[in-house]
């Protein structure tokens, strides 16, 4: 029988196979309970934990899996809390001793609450597996930082490892401690490494802040402020100010970064696309994974346009923006009974829950509102509510212009090119801040009636949203300009209404939290995370890391849907690279692509650098006529992107097993519209740790195209494991048809290209 007539039984039986091994692998409805129990009267001297132990059913005790106890009470109770389905807990009713069981209640907010989102709890999980980061070191290349800030107290903090070769230099009597310690500051004349900005402390402490009670912004998000590795280091390094960051001062820190020991390297900020060659951001990164330090960069803060994207390199993970589960809402009622959650900072208590005359004080020929005090004088706003468009410039100017023109409160709504990314900021009067499809039906609604009415009702911090994760408008996109071949973003995370630390007092704000957005906070989130991996697993590389990050990533949200974009339509490969970041499965992905310096001197041969160019990269003297160049599809990334002409393609990968000894794989590939992608072997078979095994992968064009890029996967699924690579294929029209970015990319990189400042990614 021919091949392509076996194909709908093979798929189908891919399918049945699949669904089988994920369905006996999915994981019991398990959650916490306290258990409270009575202690044998006869049994003075027991030994409480075989006791603990006892309860538990049977079929658990016989498991290999790990016990299912988080903690044993000896003074504040007498009993265990455990992780057990409720099953499990009737059965253990019915055994002699039990006195009851509690399931776990949450008492306070964790206030830098993206941890929790991401599944990092205390005492279990990838954070007790990685003893919260301890001894990793994370330097921070940005604006400085606020020695003495609550988030980098030396409570439980060992000393620094024996390897720290670093410096603190802050003038006078201020010094580090044993979580920060070492601050340089490399910016032209300042010799001080504190922070002027706020930006650096608070990506200091997205990473790696230490616990803080009682943490929050106004009152909003009250609770416990922790980084994402608690317990790892900080080292900061100094590069940036108001103005801006310099490329020599960039190098320079990585250069002392690498001779002081860090372990992990988090850059929020960057340059325009550009050859690596230029970039100072990939030259240094490149010395530091030659290092086996660990890169971590932000994609940029310029989409939701195509081919907006910074830090390109494969060397470094890249690192877009996502939206998290917790708001602080500020709910907007209409007239007509419909309601519509936004978000505020500005949560008074004493708003009077009536409905206030509503209006849109849009000016002839303008197609947006943007509250200015003449637009304002024309419509009559005094004793309303007023709706204005959020350009994301002007909201403390339009807040202002409300306020004196006697407005009672503001309803933000976004323009179209902001959809659905709403951001919690302190207005200056009683306001709310909505998505642009709200904007639209509050628009609609004044239109619609002459005498439009609102209100506003406060409802303070609440979590659980299950539209999230979902793709910040901001985050910039792909393709990839100076590497097609290679697909970027890599990953995204959390990076929209973060909070965390800030400095005491910064242009009239007197607090110590604060809540910011940008791919500048999505960043320091994956350095923490890697600091966790690297703790669990130190002989990872710096590939090894980005391979097991990528390949267990979600691509669905809380509601088991895809992951949006501010649309409110599934996210292109272009928005979320692998997808969003999962800690608990990256700490065990069962395989990972790995690839040492050597390849990635290969690859830059094969992109047709000079040796010159390359030499400015890696730093040594490259003849790649002597060695084997390789093309960009050939590098052994965790990702594809194919450039597709009438020519098949094939390209190679290699994957470590880093699983159990014994594991089989097989493939399962999620079809392109238009590409016939085919892997050979079709099953991966391993029988010891760290044993390597190759497939093959070939795209080739059939049938009918509709669009210029597709996409797809591909997944090695075993009985415990999904190691899964997205796939974007760009198809070429004719033959002549060159590898040039879409016209309007070409257009907004012309404009960035005709200089060479950097960009400091912070909103």
């Amino acid at each position: 029988m021919p091949p392509v007539t076996m194909a709908p039984i093979f798929i189908f039986s891919a399918i049945l196979w699949v669904s089988f091994h994920l369905s006996i692998a999915e994981p019991k409805n398990l959650q916490t309970y306290i258990i409270h129990v009575s202690l044998p009267a006869t049994e003075a001297n027991i030994n409480r934990e075989s006791y603990y132990r006892s309860f538990l059913p049977e079929v658990v005790l016989d498991s290999e899996e790990p016990s299912r106890i988080i903690h044993s009470y000896h003074h504040v109770a007498c009993g265990f809390a455990a992780r057990l389905s409720p099953d499990e807990v009737t059965e253990m009713v019915k055994k002699e001793g039990f006195v009851s069981a509690m399931p776990q209640k949450m008492l306070a907010l964790q206030t830098t609450h993206t941890p929790d989102f991401l599944g990092l709890h205390q005492n279990t999980g990838v954070w007790e597996e990685s003893n919260y980061g301890r001894g990793m070191i994370i330097g921070v290349i940005d604006s400085g930082i606020t020695p003495g800030h609550p988030s980098f107290h030396e409570d439980n903090m060992p000393p620094p490892p024996a390897k720290w070769k670093g410096k603190c230099e802050f003038a006078g009597y201020i010094t580090c401690n044993k979580k920060l310690i070492g601050a340089r500051s490399f910016v032209s004349g300042s010799t001080d490494p504190l922070d002027e900005d706020g930006h650096g402390t608070h990506t200091s402490s997205t990473a790696a802040g230490n616990f803080v009670d009682d943490a929050s912004v106004l009152g909003n998000a009250n609770g416990t402020a922790a980084g994402v590795a608690p317990l790892a280091h900080i080292a900061m390094y100094k590069v940036c100010t108001k103005l801006g960051c310099a490329n020599d001062a960039i190098l320079a820190a990585i250069d002392a970064a690498i001779d002081d020991g860090v372990d992990i390297l988090s850059l929020s900020l960057g340059f325009p696309p550009m050859k690596f060659y230029d970039d100072s951001i990939a030259i240094g990164s490149f010395a530091a994974m030659r290092k086996s330090i660990t890169v971590i960069t932000s994609a940029g803060n310029r989409g939701p346009g195509s081919a907006t994207l910074f830090n390109e390199a494969p060397w470094t993970l890249t690192v877009g923006a996502s939206t998290h589960d917790r708001k602080t809402v500020a709910t907007a009622v209409l007239g007509n009974g419909e309601a519509y959650d936004g978000v505020s900072l500005f949560q008074p208590k004493d708003f009077p829950p009536t409905l206030f005359p509503v209006v849109y004080p849009i000016m002839y020929n303008q197609e947006t509102a943007l509250c200015e005090p003449k637009s304002l004088e024309v419509t009559g706003v005094k004793g309303k509510i007023v709706v204005c468009d959020n350009d994301r410039k002007s909201t403390a100017d339009q807040g202002q212009a409300v306020k004196d023109a006697g407005g009672v409160a503001m309803i933000f709504v976004n323009t179209k090119v902001f959809g659905n990314t709403i951001f919690e900021v302190a207005h200056v009067l009683p306001a709310t801040s909505l998505g642009y499809a709200e904007g639209q039906q509050i628009k609609a609604y004044i239109n619609s009636s002459s005498e439009a009415r609102a209100g506003l009702h406060f409802k303070g911090t609440t979590i659980g949203f299950k539209d999230t994760p979902s793709v910040a408008q901001f985050s910039s996109r792909g393709p990839n300009f100076a590497s097609p071949g290679i697909l970027k973003p890599d990953i995204i995370g959390p990076g929209v209404n973060i909070l965390a630390a800030w400095p005491f007092s910064s242009e009239n704000m007197n607090w110590t939290f604060n809540i910011v957005s940008g791919t500048s906070v999505s960043c320091p989130h994956l350095s923490g995370i890697a600091a966790l991996l690297k703790t669990a697993h130190p002989h990872w590389s710096p590939a090894a890391i980005k391979s097991a990050i990528m390949t267990t990533a979600d691509q669905s949200n809380r509601n088991g849907q895809p992951i949006l974009d501010e649309r409110k339509l599934p996210a292109d490969v272009f928005a979320i690279g692998a997808g969003h970041v999962n800690p608990a499965k990256a700490s065990n992905p069962g395989l990972i692509y790995d690839i040492q310096p050597i390849n990635y001197t290969q690859y830059l041969c094969g992109l047709g650098y000079t040796k010159e160019e390359i030499g400015l990269i890696v730093h040594q003297n490259v003849n790649c006529s002597l060695i084997s160049s390789i093309s960009e599809a050939e590098l052994n990334y965790p990702s594809f992107s194919i450039i597709l002409g009438p020519e098949t393609q094939n390209c190679t990968r290699t994957v470590t097993n880093v699983g159990n000894a014994r594991s089989t794989y097989a493939v399962n590939i999620t079809q392109i519209q238009g590409v016939d992608v085919v892997v050979e072997p079709a099953t991966l078979v391993f029988t010891q740790v760290n044993q390597q095994a190759k497939y093959m992968i070939s795209f080739t064009r059939k049938g009918e195209i509709s669009g210029h890029f597709v996409e797809g996967s591909i997944s090695w699924i075993s009985k415990k494991h999904i190691v899964r690579s997205p796939i974007s294929v760009k198809l070429l029209f004719s033959n002549t048809e060159n590898n040039n970015l879409p016209t309007r990319s070409s257009l907004w990189l012309c404009t960035f290209l005709t200089h060479y400042l950097i960009y400091f990614i912070v909103f």
